[in-house]
């Protein structure tokens, strides 16, 4: 096999993603993400498996942020392996991505906004052109702007950078992701986001994950965890915590696979 460098554009669906992508019904999801820096994927799961994700984050953290989750309850991995997020996951971060983080936020009422920023906040600007993170942010009770939704920047994404201190106070052009219970929201590591003040009695529980391009570093250290998840989960699980390319070997790199990987990474 001859060694291939070139580079989709981005927001290009590669010939090999094409059909999953159709078959799952993301076309307008992946135009949405690449235009707009964000879209809104409703009914990801049944409501049952909504039910038990909400109380599993309850239970393990009752209020605030709980981290370092996806070991703790077979539900995460359920959710992290969902085939309409890793198919967005492979469009928007290249095939062979990882799993960085799987976080949660429960929220009362009179919460804070969290200020505005951009995922790739540990990036210097100018962001690169190809997007290296994307989150999914699965909304476990209905998302709206009184009950403390997410909002973004329209068109912030293609600045690529930090926003300044007088974007962050001023806000300017706000707009809520509002969508109901069950819908997951997923944005680029570029656009500009915070969330409104929760308003409303009782509290929003989100579960955040994140998947990253195959060359980053991982936000959360899963490998003590790691046989056991893959051992529970396969290989696809394998592939998100690193475990399934040619940098994981006991003896080192593993040569045969770096052509496969540079093709694999080019979109």
């Amino acid at each position: 096999m001859d060694m291939i460098f070139d580079t989709l554009p981005p927001g290009t669906i590669s010939e090999e993603l094409a059909p999953v992508i159709q078959s799952l019904g993301l076309t307008r999801h992946c135009e949405e993400l690449a235009t707009n820096g964000w879209t809104v994927i409703e009914g990801m799961a049944t409501a049952e498996f909504n039910d038990r994700l909400r109380r599993t984050i309850k239970a393990h953290g009752a209020s605030g942020v709980a981290n370092m989750l996806l070991h703790k309850d077979p539900v995460f991995a359920e959710a992290v392996l969902q085939p309409k997020l890793r198919a967005m996951a492979e469009f928007s971060v290249g095939r062979g991505y990882l799993l960085s983080q799987v976080a949660a936020s429960v929220r009362g009422k009179g919460a804070p906004p969290i200020g505005l920023h951009a995922d790739h906040n540990w990036m210097p600007a100018p962001f690169p052109a190809h997007n290296m993170l994307l989150t999914a942010c699965w909304a476990l009770d209905d998302y709206t702007e009184a009950g403390g939704a997410t909002l973004v920047i329209p068109g912030s994404h293609t600045a690529r950078r930090h926003p300044d201190l007088e974007e962050i106070r001023a806000l300017k052009g706000a707009q809520p992701i509002e969508c109901p219970a069950g819908s997951v929201a997923l944005w680029d590591g570029n656009i500009w986001h915070s969330n409104y003040p929760r308003q409303l009695e009782g509290e929003r529980v989100v579960c955040h994950i994140t998947y990253s391009r195959l060359m980053m570093r991982q936000v959360e250290n899963y490998e003590p965890w790691a046989d056991e998840l893959i051992e529970q989960h396969g290989e696809d699980m394998a592939q998100l915590l690193g475990r399934r390319d040619f940098l994981f070997s006991t003896t080192g790199v593993d040569y045969s696979r770096v052509t496969e990987t540079f093709n694999n990474a080019k979109r």
